[in-house]
């Protein structure tokens, strides 16, 4: 038996277990199978680029819970290479990954940071995310167990149908757990890539929010390995980041 069916079989054990178990929960199978179908596209993405515009709550004071925002593009080489461009509220900074060593560099400053990194990208991910607090937003697309996750963590989830999000035809799909609501838009057109997802945090005061809106998708470019490369700029001061 294959591992895609044994995962199949386990999935649906999962979905009788979720129906049987818990009056309160409901998990739509629709919106199993359409996240599924992303998730399938993102994770055998040998290459990607996109551009990613992100919006979140911060708690202010003086002021409750005031909206920034981030934009990022981001160019992805499996197993092991990445180069982020970001720009925003948080500083305009980039991060290089060439299989061995991850860069941080902060343009407004003129520093920069190495750090050892694992040898893939997730485990990088994880590992900068875990030592140093280091945020890479939306990531969790690229989990090859992101929808079993998200069943494992929702008491609701629900294919809501057809709508439109950033001038595109996208399913609709929502969930919840006691900790936050979310809501996921995925391309209707046959791609399944994602477009936009929003997080709810309706156990934080306030319910703080926070936004994804990915664009201008390209998949399985030819990346050059060079642009993985970090290259000193002139007069930058290394930096040592502390680890949490």
């Amino acid at each position: 038996m294959s591992k895609k069916s044994i995962k199949l079989i386990l999935k649906t054990l999962l979905l009788s277990v979720v129906f049987s178990g818990n009056a309160f929960s409901q998990i739509d199978s629709s919106a199993v199978s359409i996240l599924d179908s992303m998730s399938s596209v993102v994770t055998s993405l040998e290459s990607c680029s996109f551009e990613l515009t992100t919006e979140y709550d911060i708690y202010n004071t003086r002021f409750g819970l005031v909206k920034h925002s981030d934009k990022a593009n981001v160019y992805l080489k499996a197993p092991d290479k990445f180069f982020i461009n970001r720009e925003g509220d948080k500083g305009n900074k980039e991060f290089y990954y060439d299989g061995k060593t991850i860069y941080y560099y902060s343009k407004d400053n003129n520093q920069y940071a190495s750090m050892s990194a694992p040898p893939t990208i997730m485990e990088t991910i994880d590992s900068i995310q875990n030592e140093y607090g280091i945020e890479f937003p939306a990531s969790d697309i690229f989990y090859p167990d992101l929808v079993d996750e998200m069943l494992s963590n929702s008491d609701n989830l629900a294919y809501l149908g057809l709508t439109n999000a950033d001038n595109k035809e996208c399913h609709h799909i929502a969930g919840t757990n006691n900790e936050f609501a979310y809501q996921v838009w995925i391309a209707a057109d046959g791609s399944f890539l994602p477009v936009k997802m929003v997080i709810v945090y309706t156990g934080k005061a306030g319910s703080p929010q926070y936004e994804a809106t990915f664009r201008n998708w390209i998949l399985n470019p030819e990346l050059q390995g060079t642009m993985f490369d970090f290259i000193i700029p002139a007069g930058a001061t290394k930096i040592k980041i502390i680890k949490k």
